[in-house]
């Protein structure tokens, strides 16, 4: 579950970066295959990366059940012995860098702010992982991407006006696998924010969120007073 790498608070895991050797994936290239062993974390320098399973049914594509976006990290199975659970692909062209279990473990248990940002951040992928499930008592197709689209937004936002603008591409499938939705219920939502003006589209086909707020109704959440 990836994990923001913030330089000023983690003096000691943003060395393990800065003595780190760059990796370079084209989009769609495999970094490791769900099963391969787990031997070091992963920083996403560009671009971003698509943590992923293996299709439900046999022959089926994989799914994307989270991704990671810069200055995050992935790969913290590998603080455990034996094998990953998640492939890890890229999503568009990125640099990742690859970082010494060992030593990043031991630099997160010394610093307490990373440790708590860590265990926050894997509090609310267990939530948004939930909240993805949907059913009949869960939240609706809806809900659940507004929800995907706000944290992304979070992770990887810039201002915009009164919103912001995503740095990467994500395309209708991810968002649909994120939000636990079939494709085709993902590309109209999409369509009927942008009609309504809640989200936008760039010329390179980023996402931007034009209407935070009202996104977070959307999602479920209570109106901002």
């Amino acid at each position: 579950m990836p994990f923001r790498l913030d330089p000023p608070r983690d003096r000691k895991l943003y060395r393990l970066v800065k003595k780190a050797e760059p990796v370079r994936l084209v989009k769609g290239r495999w970094l490791y295959s769900p099963g391969d062993p787990a031997r070091e974390i992963w920083l996403v320098h560009s671009g971003y990366v698509r943590l992923v399973l293996p299709g439900m049914e046999r022959g089926r594509r994989e799914r994307t059940v989270s991704i990671a976006v810069p200055w995050e990290t992935f790969g913290d199975e590998a603080f455990t012995e034996g094998h990953r659970r998640y492939g890890a692909v890229a999503g568009a062209t990125a640099v990742v860098c690859p970082l010494p279990k060992t030593a990043f473990l031991h630099g997160l248990k010394t610093a307490k702010r990373s440790l708590d940002a860590y265990l926050e951040g894997q509090e609310r992928e267990l939530h948004r992982l939930r909240h993805a499930q949907g059913g009949s008592h869960g939240p609706t197709a809806a809900q659940r991407l507004a929800e995907v689209l706000i944290d992304v937004g979070a992770r990887c936002g810039e201002p915009s006006g009164r919103g912001m603008e995503l740095s990467e591409r994500l395309t209708h499938q991810v968002l649909a696998d994120l939000a636990g939705a079939h494709r085709a219920t993902v590309t109209t939502l999409l369509n009927d924010w942008i009609y309504d003006g809640v989200i936008g589209v760039t010329d390179d086909h980023r996402f931007t969120l034009r209407r935070p707020a009202e996104l977070r109704v959307l999602a479920g959440y209570h109106r901002e007073e």
